[in-house]
């Protein structure tokens, strides 16, 4: 009987965080990595020799992990150092936006007191609010969030540890001292982690394939406009063409992994899986023997969806150039990154290896050994899982080492042993997302990037020409240019993807490719001195369409009373600054030649199942800002001042505001035009919130702001006429 040839390729990777202005890390997220799957990752194989993996080590992670064993730091580091008497406002404040950056129902909620530190501080946290909320912690308080911090990162293989497993057991009133060790651990541990890797490598029971130096999307270095061969639609920016960078990508990310790992890695994930067929002579040219992408690229190559065509390896050649290639099932490697975290260790096992075994049986007809490639992130999704992925990966490897019809192997042992026997008629251009790039490339935020990055490589390409430029300032210049084609920064552009840290990693990019200029003795460009990606307006459901005139009673009077209004709907757009149900259905919007118009519908269908005291602060701007706030189970009417009114942060009486607003089954607003002192056409923007003891708890849109303007007498015509 033919044996299933499993192939595990666990991907570790992580944006280049170092900021050169400071030399320091501005996020933290090596290092919790690092001790967290980075090293439960490797340690749980150590008794389990039988498992035989492949994990594809990003050299930009590399030289992360190094950074740290030879000193670096980063700012979450740095302040939890700092003892927590000494912390400063600023101080404070920062710690309690951030210190709670974890997966609370995994790493939170399973701790009291770091749960008990969350609510103390709100799980719905604006920035409006830290001066009041920090004011509520305790210097000890500080202190057991410092350590909570630290400690819910530390993985599963590290738990045992005398010193880790005190601190859980202890959970508050930690020490300055205990805190120190803690942190010290966290820098023992990666001091360690490489060598690990390494060591299993030698052995032979894993194999270390790599990505590119700084995981730049490679097809777009070599010509942005492959971006139309998957999407012939896609809007692209002014054409970036840099072949020799992708080509220097690979080889420094190969010769990187040699010195760092005492091994050269014949294995390539190019970043993403993207592909495309000019790639493969640089490929080849760098050294790699084989490459790895996902079932889509395969399908889309041979022009068909052929189930049984991916349990194999396939050769690909182009212009006499060539490397082996296997294909990511997608099917089984998303299940285990974005399925079973939801399901019980044992029943997903149970699911997985009854997949496989289905799989094996389907292929006994094969001439060949089958074999299935599972690439996944291998750091993320243990973050999910309640026990960091322990049960569920240990029992995983456990059930298939003793499963009779499957069998563990490395990408690079199975290809030696078990060589292509097809080439490929062809190589389609693409991702492993969408099979496209329109992740990284095609929005408006996106390709401004790459326009900026395509004029910063022209100026070292001018430089270089000059005889007063050294040779030494263009390669410091490079070196930011290659930092800068990382895909991280065009996959936080672009609008598919949020995070807390956006602007964050903006402003990362934006510094590399200042550094270029300053680097050559140019004047950096005004377009790097603001953010690339500005707050946008969100997309609303439907767009105002006439007047409307409704009665401000709170209720539905008639049903065509809101008919012709713009609306929200909160269940797509979605508002919660983190997880949790919005307490919101619907947002509709509209006007007449005196007011703006809103109505805010509750989830549950009426205020009356609100909590108590859970408040609506509506936002709008235009020539003028005005605040409404307003709390719906406790609001009667005007005259009793149940609302109050800001002009310009100014306090108004309610009543002589002309704003008029009701609060039954739903809440109702009119804001006359005149107190915004807005003109027809004047632009319009506004978000609402809900507050509860003056802390922000949801915000819609989630990101920017609903914009409108306000209508002249030909408004209806207009609309009319199109």
């Amino acid at each position: 009987m033919l044996q299933l040839n499993i192939a595990f390729l666990w991907h570790m990777h992580q944006p280049l965080y170092l900021d050169p202005t400071r030399d320091r890390f501005a996020m933290p997220w090596v290092r919790l990595h690092a001790v967290k799957a980075y090293s439960d990752m490797i340690v749980c194989l150590d008794s389990r020799p039988e498992a035989k993996v492949t994990f594809n080590l990003v050299p930009s992670l590399l030289f992360q992990i190094q950074s740290y064993i030879q000193g670096k730091t980063d700012d979450f580091l740095e302040l939890s150092r700092r003892p927590a008497i000494e912390l400063s406002p600023s101080d404070q404040e920062f710690i309690l936006t951030h210190f709670f950056s974890c997966q609370w129902p995994t790493m939170v909620e399973p701790h009291k007191r770091y749960l008990q530190l969350l609510e103390l501080r709100g799980r719905d946290f604006g920035p409006s609010y830290t001066s009041q909320v920090r004011k509520k912690f305790t210097t000890q308080d500080y202190l057991d969030l410092q350590v909570w911090f630290n400690l819910a990162w530390i993985g599963f293989s590290s738990k045992k540890h005398p010193l880790i497993s005190s601190l859980f057991q202890k959970g508050q009133l930690f020490s300055e001292e205990e805190k120190m060790e803690l942190l010290d651990f966290h820098l023992e541990l990666m001091k360690g982690l490489i060598s690990r890797y390494s060591s299993k490598w030698i052995e032979g029971q894993i194999e270390i394939s790599t990505s590119p130096f700084y995981h730049p999307i490679l097809p777009l270095l070599i010509d942005t406009d492959f971006g139309k061969r998957p999407r012939p639609e896609a809007r692209l920016p002014l054409r970036f063409t840099c072949p020799e960078d992708a080509g220097t990508q690979l080889d420094k990310g190969r010769r990187y992994c040699k010195d760092i790992l005492g091994k050269t890695p014949v294995g390539l994930w190019p970043s993403e899986g993207s592909v495309a067929p000019e790639l493969i002579p640089l490929i080849e040219d760098a050294g790699f023997s084989w490459t790895a992408t996902d079932e889509a690229i395969l399908f889309n190559s041979l022009e068909k969806i052929e189930h049984q065509s991916l349990f194999q390896p396939y050769r690909v050649e182009i212009n006499g150039c060539g490397t082996d290639m296997v294909f990511r099932h997608h099917k089984l490697s998303d299940l285990i990154g974005f399925v079973y975290q939801k399901n019980h260790p044992q029943a997903a096992i149970t699911d997985f290896v009854s997949r496989l075994k289905k799989i094996c049986n389907g292929l006994q007809g094969m001439d060949r050994s089958p074999f299935v490639a599972i690439i996944l992130d291998g750091e993320n999704p243990w973050e999910y899982y309640q026990d960091g992925g322990e049960s569920f990966l240990t029992g995983l490897y456990d059930a298939i080492i003793t499963e009779p019809m499957l069998e563990l192997v490395t990408i690079g042992q199975y290809l030696k042993d078990h060589p292509p026997t097809c080439t490929l008629p062809g190589l389609y251009t693409g991702s492993w997302i969408n099979h496209d790039f329109g992740i990284w490339i095609g929005g408006q935020d996106e390709n401004r990037a790459w326009e900026t990055l395509g004029r910063a490589r022209k100026a070292v390409d001018n430089a270089g020409k000059q005889e007063n430029i050294t040779e030494e300032a263009v390669n410091v210049a490079m070196e930011s240019i290659y930092a800068a084609e990382g895909s991280d920064w065009f996959w936080w552009y672009g609008d598919q993807f949020e995070t807390d840290y956006a602007y964050g990693f903006d402003h990362l990019f934006r510094t590399h490719l200042k550094k270029v200029y300053n680097s050559l003795n140019v004047t950096v460009p005004d377009e790097l001195l603001s953010p690339i990606r500005a707050p946008k307006p969100a997309t609303p459901t439907t767009e105002p369409t006439c007047f409307i005139h409704p009665q401000i009673d709170g209720c539905v009077s008639y049903y065509w009373e809101w008919r012709g209004a713009g609306s929200l709907t909160l269940g797509s757009l979605g508002g919660a600054m983190h997880s949790g149900a919005s307490s919101l259905a619907e947002i509709a919007y509209g006007f007449d030649l005196e007011s703006l118009y809103l109505r805010i519908d509750p989830k549950e269908g009426s205020f009356d199942a609100w909590e108590p005291d859970l408040g609506l602060r509506i936002n709008i701007s235009s020539k003028a800002i005005i605040t409404i706030e307003l709390v719906p189970n406790r609001f009667i009417d005007l005259l009793n001042e149940k609302i109050r009114i800001f002009k310009n942060g100014k306090a108004l009486v309610s009543s002589e505001t002309g704003v008029k607003c009701a609060v039954n089954e739903l809440a109702e607003v009119a804001i006359p035009f005149v107190l915004l002192d807005s003109d027809p056409k004047d632009e319009l923007t506004f978000h609402i919130e809900t507050i509860k003891n003056k802390l922000v708890r949801d915000r819609w849109p989630r990101e920017g702001y609903i914009v409108l303007h306000a209508p002249d007498e030909d408004f209806e015509r207009r609309l009319w006429l199109v």
